[in-house]
């Protein structure tokens, strides 16, 4: 099977060749002996379904597992750094040092080829007369929905895309035929909207076979639109003044200029369309008693496969996957690398467990603004064990929500995993001497992160009797839903929609343990205006859905990334510490400085692409 698809790859990859390149269409005149032709392909039922496997694997995963192991989108993010030694593609992008001619994270042929597969399904699954007419329509809906799916991935990535035909070209297509311009933005959403209406009534409501489950259903579609409409509705593709001179060759403007009110009103019911779907609420998990666990319910959303909250996740990785994950965030003590470490942005932006937000903001030298009715301080160390902390770290990390022990692994915080004989107990050293600050890998800002690894893998400082607890890549589940439904509301209707949004932001709350929004006693008081519960639920956002690929894509369309993508990047003070109650060790110093310049809003298309394709223009500023 896996010669199979490598060979539906390769000839998926040749067809793309030709459509990007518009040159020497010679190169595929011939066919090589090995390979199946699509004539045989789409006779047979099985071979057919290959095909459509072909077609899902490039939904891009999660975490290390991104294109070309590049490190991961949120280590090019605000709340991460890959602290490798060798030079990956984070720390290229991180400095400043890409363009279209040394592109990172580029996404581009990759997508496309995604989309080509698609189309080529699409265009010829009728042909196998093995499958019945209603297996195929749905096969057909699953391709066409994750053709649009590609498109959006494009789109919040490089802004307008050229819009290919429904029927792929042929192999003898003129090179003059294949000269594409690009859509225009808001024409890019309304087709992309239109293909997930129509794969929508030919998928089930809801696939609950355990063979099938990570198949495309109808709550899965619903789910990537309304993530696709929240992005078109944001700053920086509506009404971005900054994209006034973005035009196609022949003047078309690419991005609308002038703001849509309403685009938020559409947003806001996509997501409700998903909310009202759902068979079933968070995940919540209970201890002994039987009361609510919030850290366990948090941290196991990413652990049970297949739970309650999850609209879309993608079958268990390989092993290998996972081993990368768990050893660039375990402990050196414990056989790993730690080498993925929060920003100490990041760990400021969890909350206090009283429901208010440490700090403020910060000084022009880096120091925070302490928020005084949080309650935090950085000043002296625990002096008591809990179920959160251990006696002796700082009073930084004293306090915090449940998210943020789930999240992050910090100086005298004990591992996840205990070792193979399950006495073991590893607590982080990253200090001067420290056990985990060994070699050139390793956490360069003082911190791990814990998020995403299972307490059931079982590991050794010699990586003997490795027990790999498979996880899967969740690319959609219902918290993002219910705070991409509060922030449309309040965007478009404050005033009208104050109740429903502090409903929905209060549920995300409520399972991490923390006080809701309200009047009542122990409650946080509501946000008083639109500005502040905006800021409420980005703040929510960014503790919620930390490392999950989202931040990234938020701070972009927001318009705010040159705020909080360049400049300063701080950690504590690894290399001045010398033990866990050295106070010199938490002092905030800077291990990187990030430049986010106006043209990185929107990556560049491949400059090999350009050339090729003039009608295809150059992203603005680059």
């Amino acid at each position: 099977m896996k010669t199979i698809i490598k060979h539906l790859q390769q000839l998926v990859a040749g067809i793309f060749i030709l459509l990007t390149t518009g040159c020497n269409k010679n190169f595929l005149d011939r066919q090589p002996d090995d390979m199946l032709d699509l004539d045989a392909v789409f006779a047979q039922a099985l071979e057919t379904e290959r095909y459509l496997a072909n077609v899902y694997s490039f939904v891009p995963p999660l975490g290390d597992g991104n294109q070309g192991f590049e490190g991961s989108f949120m280590s090019i993010a605000d709340e991460a750094d890959f602290g490798a030694s060798f030079m990956y593609a984070n720390h290229l992008h991180n400095i400043g040092n890409w363009g279209p001619s040394t592109t990172v994270f580029d996404f581009w042929t990759y997508l496309y080829q995604g989309v080509r597969s698609a189309s080529v399904f699409i265009a010829r699954v009728d042909e196998c007369q093995e499958m019945s007419a209603e297996l195929r329509k749905q096969r057909k809906a699953e391709a066409r929905a994750l053709r649009a799916f590609y498109y959006s991935l494009l789109l919040r990535q490089y802004g307008p895309v050229v819009v290919l035909a429904e029927t792929p070209f042929e192999i003898d297509t003129p090179p003059e035929s294949l000269q594409l311009a690009r859509t225009p933005y808001d024409a890019c959403v309304q087709y992309i909207s239109a293909e997930f209406d129509q794969a929508i009534s030919d998928l089930p409501a809801r696939i609950t076979d355990q063979g099938q489950l990570g198949r495309v259903d109808q709550l899965v579609v619903l789910a990537a639109k309304a993530r696709m409409l929240l992005y078109a509705a944001s700053p920086l593709f509506n009404g971005n003044a900054d994209y006034g001179n973005f035009v196609n060759p022949d003047g078309t403007p690419l991005i609308n200029t002038v703001y849509d009110h309403e685009k938020w009103k559409t947003a806001a019911d996509a997501a409700k369309a998903v909310i009202d779907r759902m068979p079933s609420g968070l995940l919540i998990k209970t201890d002994e008693t039987g009361s609510p666990n919030p850290l366990s319910s948090y941290r196991d959303v990413f652990l049970d496969r297949w739970n309650q909250e999850i609209i879309w996740g993608r079958q268990p990785k390989g092993e290998l996957l996972d081993w990368h994950w768990w050893q660039h965030c375990a402990p050196h003590q414990a056989g790993g690398e730690a080498v993925y470490g929060a920003t100490q942005q990041q760990v400021d932006a969890f909350f206090m467990a009283n429901g208010e937000r440490p700090i403020t903001g910060y000084n022009t030298d880096g120091s925070p603004i302490i928020n005084p009715r949080s309650g935090y301080t950085e000043q002296g160390f625990a002096e008591e064990t809990t179920q959160y902390w251990n006696e002796g770290v700082s009073k930084m990390y004293v306090g915090r929500e449940p998210r943020f022990y789930a999240t992050i692994s910090f100086n005298g915080a004990s591992w996840v995993n205990r070792g193979e004989d399950g006495n073991q107990s590893y607590r982080f050293e990253f200090w001067a001497g420290g056990a985990d600050l060994v070699g050139d890998n390793y956490s360069k800002t003082g911190y791990a992160i814990r998020k995403f690894i299972h307490p059931s893998t079982v590991w050794n400082p010699n990586w003997a009797n490795v027990t790999v607890e498979k996880l899967q890549d969740i690319i959609f589940r219902l918290g993002e839903v219910y705070l991409n439904y509060a922030e449309a509301l309040n965007e478009y209707d404050f005033a009208g929609n104050q109740v429903e949004i502090l409903h929905y932001l209060n549920l995300i709350r409520k399972r991490a343990g923390i006080p809701a929004y309200g009047t009542a006693p122990g409650q946080i008081a509501p946000p008083p205006s639109q500005s502040a519960m905006r800021d409420a639920i980005r703040a929510e956002r960014r503790a919620e859905l930390v490392f999950e690929d989202l931040r990234i894509w938020d701070c972009r369309r927001w318009k705010i990334a040159e705020q909080t993508d360049d400049g300063p990047f701080y950690g504590i003070n690894i290399k001045g510490g010398s033990h866990l109650s050295d106070p010199l060790l938490y002092k905030r110093v800077v291990f990187e400085n990030r430049v986010f310049q106006r043209k990185h809003y929107l990556w560049p298309i491949p400059q090999t692409e350009v050339e090729r394709n003039r009608q295809c223009v150059q992203n603005p500023f680059w």
